[in-house]
């Protein structure tokens, strides 16, 4: 039985990857920032799974190198889904940016020095979508310009880190690296997730704190298959040294607000010109962030992970529907 470490063993993404590798028979190591939690996150993947659960917690703190040795000892693969702060961050942007590749780069460097060969990195389409303006086809050969002016520094730091990480790799053959870049990821959470980026997203729309649909455009993947997908890429060889987007389809927000509507939300359908939107970025730090693709009718390809993973996704219908009941669950509870 192969041993695995998951990094970020309390997110939104680290529960479902920790799920589905324990679900398949893998022996399984996780890392937390605070080891106080271990007994909630194990709760909370016993319930979901139905069944208890053998999994190894370990502190560990990305931007530290206490507590790692210990987790990724005996390990044969990394997957490395942690990230040091989330989207919504409030603070200088180096501090934003250079913990992402700093913390990335510890993993990597004690994957080498523990002979850990196998690692599974998740990234971002953050790292593709804002490369060439007006660039509508986006595939894993495309990457964001990190040097545009004004980028937003989520952006820049989730493409800074994928980047450091292919690095590293190309002069350090002996680790094995595949990333996986989900879009926006919905779905039901394992745990209590009301805080992420993701329910916060989809809350923006569904309870109207937005009070427009913007003429924007996103990818959407459910969070399950998002886990399936770091496991795949862990036992197909096929999907080394690749990146794999993996993103069901694209919506313009006007489409998901009206699918919020069938399933009896009061979510906003009025969606303003392109230049009207473009210019509240001036004011809507939440717009500033995607003022790059206001407006563009663009697409995602995803056949790679298709052809080589096996991606055969979710329908958006049904992630919308199941995180729709699951935010329901938390409220009444």
């Amino acid at each position: 039985m192969k041993k695995i470490l998951v990094t970020g063993g309390t997110s939104y993404i680290g529960k479902h990857c920790i799920a589905h590798l324990l679900e398949k028979q893998y022996d399984v190591k996780a890392t937390i920032r605070d080891i106080k939690n271990a007994e909630s996150v194990k709760a909370d993947l016993q319930k979901y799974l139905k069944k208890d659960i053998n999994l190894k917690f370990f502190e560990a703190d990305l931007l530290k190198d206490n507590g790692w040795d210990k987790a990724i000892e005996n390990c044969d693969a990394i997957m490395h889904v942690a990230g040091p702060y989330p989207m919504n961050f409030e603070g200088p942007e180096e501090d934003q940016i250079k913990p992402h590749e700093e913390g990335t780069l510890r993993i990597l460097k004690l994957a080498k020095s523990n002979n850990v060969q196998r690692v599974v990195l998740t990234s971002s389409i953050a790292a593709v979508w804002m490369g060439i303006p007006g660039d509508k086809d986006l595939d894993e050969s495309k990457w964001t310009n990190e040097k545009i002016k004004h980028i937003d520094p989520y952006i820049k730091s989730k493409t800074i880190k994928e980047k450091a990480a292919w690095e590293y790799v190309s002069k350090n053959k002996s680790i094995k690296l595949t990333t996986i870049l989900p879009p926006v990821v919905l779905g039901p959470g394992i745990g209590d997730h009301m805080h992420t980026t993701s329910m916060k997203f989809f809350n923006i729309i569904a309870k109207r704190e937005m009070p427009i649909a913007p003429p924007i455009k996103f990818g959407m993947v459910d969070v399950r298959d998002v886990a399936k997908m770091h496991v795949a890429a862990l036992e197909k060889n096929e999907s080394i040294g690749k990146r794999f987007i993996v993103s069901e389809n694209t919506y313009w927000a006007k489409e998901f607000a009206n699918k919020l509507i069938e399933i009896g939300y009061n979510a906003p359908t009025f969606s303003p010109p392109a230049f009207i939107v473009k210019f509240m970025t001036n004011f809507d730090k939440t717009l500033r962030m995607v003022k790059p693709v206001i407006g563009l009718d663009y697409n995602i390809d995803s056949s790679s992970a298709r052809s080589v993973l096996g991606f055969d996704p979710i329908p958006f219908n049904k992630t919308v529907l199941d995180t729709s009941d699951y935010v329901k669950s938390l409220e009444a509870s």
